[in-house]
């Protein structure tokens, strides 16, 4: 009898109830972001309400919000809407039910102004002719049986040794607007499968820029929770951080920054990589040294975009309406520069019809200059700013009356902005990285393999997976996740 006491104090101690919870709920699911959201919604939908989500910050939504700027009563970005993924697909259902207006991109339109002021376009047409032959060659001649390089390297032996200021430019654009990564980080297995991905569904392959009259991302965040979470939900808890997590094979215990403890059978960890990687949550047992070399071995790279409103239409006079949107690039041998950036209202509105009397221009930033930027004062950046549009539109342009800055990568929930897949990582990596701890599972964009995909995307799919996962782990059947490593490409 005395021994049978004894384990049943051991279990209470082990996995308390949370005092005022009436029942222990069957999942945690720790972070109320895009994957954790779109968790929950997959396990309601197949029979299990019985979960808590827990999220530290005031809102839902996660990194997939923090670039929107407040001021903006819109926010615009791209969407790679892919038809040539698993059916149906999740965000292209969202941004229909939503009823978010969005539209397909223009091809790209490159002007280029050098630190003189001098128009150096055609350089950059002739440099982008370059490094297309490049790309061609590497994307018919790369085997996946090749030993995996970074993707400078591989460009290299293809061609493409970027000197001219106007190649190093063209360089950092290409790599920063494709993979939100340097050329230097990344694997060639990826970039070839993405790159190739993307050609072969030319013409339908759509960017859907996402511009709407409310609010944008934040309606794209609202329609997803209404649809499975009431308006005061009991099931979710913000400004709740989680601090430690105690697993075992027969259940999870966490407990959060003001000594709450929650339990259940199962938890769902979607935190980001960048979090993971920082340590700043404790695992108990401790993480194993092969799962946090796993961890480390991944990327979560820094990027920052950069909002400037005008009140009025800034113009490149160089433009024609007959051709596409420019993405302009600055040209220059000084360093912690702004490489790049593009009129998201002049880009939306030559395929939907909205009407903008004014500009905002979107600069995107990577690696230091995106920390530089994030942590400077804002008077800085907005100077930095209005000295590259007058280099590009005239002396007379004015200041931007609003500047926002995201910051992802210095805000202790997050840690970075968005995952990639480096040289040097294999597929069983990746399993390894996705394995479940006991009950506790994994989700989010680092957790779905597909460099081709945004990070919404990868999240979605990932908080459907893991969820069918656990769901699976329930009914007595298998507690693994699906297994990437005997593929000899992107899943």
């Amino acid at each position: 009898m005395m021994t049978i006491v004894l384990q049943l104090l051991v279990l209470l101690v082990a996995f308390p109830y949370t005092s005022g919870d009436s029942s222990r709920p069957k999942v945690l699911i720790l972070g109320g972001g895009l994957a954790g959201l779109q968790a929950g919604n997959v396990l309601q939908q197949n029979g299990v309400r019985d979960f808590l989500i827990l999220e530290a910050d005031d809102r839902l939504g996660g990194r997939f919000l923090s670039p929107c700027p407040p001021e903006v009563p819109a926010c615009v970005t791209e969407f790679h809407i892919e038809p040539s993924l698993p059916s149906p697909h999740p965000l292209q259902q969202l941004l229909e039910r939503c009823k978010i207006a969005n539209g397909t991109g223009a091809e790209e339109n490159l002007v280029a102004v050098d630190d003189e002021g001098n128009d150096v376009t055609k350089e950059m047409n002739e440099a982008f002719g370059r490094l297309e032959i490049t790309f061609t060659s590497l994307l018919v001649e790369w085997t996946p049986e090749e030993d995996d390089m970074d993707l400078q390297g591989s460009s290299r032996l293809y061609g493409w040794h970027p000197q001219t200021p106007v190649e190093q430019a063209l360089d950092v654009y290409f790599s920063d607007l494709t993979f939100s990564a340097r050329s230097s980080e990344m694997s060639t297995h990826v970039a070839v499968t993405s790159i190739g991905a993307a050609i072969s569904q030319a013409g339908e392959y759509l960017n859907y820029f996402v511009k709407d009259s409310r609010t944008g991302f934040q309606d794209i965040v609202d329609c997803l929770k209404n649809g499975f979470l009431t308006q005061s939900d009991e099931r979710v808890k913000l400004n709740t951080n989680v601090t430690h997590i105690q697993y075992s094979e027969s259940g999870v215990t966490v407990t959060t920054a003001d000594g709450t403890k929650y339990t259940a059978d199962y938890a769902v960890v979607t935190f980001s990589l960048g979090v993971l990687q920082h340590e700043t949550v404790r695992f108990v047992p401790s993480l194993s040294y092969s799962k946090r070399k796993t961890i480390n071995k991944f990327s979560f790279g820094f990027y920052t975009l950069v909002y400037s409103q005008f009140s009025t239409r800034v113009d490149d006079p160089t433009s024609r309406v007959d051709e596409a949107p420019p993405y302009y690039i600055s040209v220059t041998r000084r360093r912690n520069v702004y490489h790049f950036f593009y009129d998201a209202y002049e880009t939306i509105e030559r395929k939907v019809n909205h009407s903008q009397p004014n500009s905002l221009f979107i600069h995107w930033l990577i690696g230091n200059d995106a920390i530089r930027v994030e942590t400077q004062e804002m008077s800085k950046t907005k100077a930095e700013v209005t000295q590259i549009f007058r280099g590009f539109f005239g002396r007379s342009t004015p200041e931007p009356e609003n500047v926002f800055v995201s910051k992802a990568n210095t805000n202790p929930l997050y840690y970075g902005s968005s995952p990639s897949f480096p040289s040097g990582a294999t597929y069983e990596d990746y399993d390894k990285l996705r394995e479940p701890l006991g009950r506790v599972f994994f989700a989010g964009d680092a957790y779905y393999m597909a460099e081709s995909l945004n990070g919404a995307t990868r999240a979605l799919y990932s908080g459907t997976e893991t969820a069918m996962a656990v769901i699976e782990c329930m009914n007595g059947r298998s507690c693994a996740m699906k297994q990437y490593g005997s593929s000899p490409k992107c899943p």
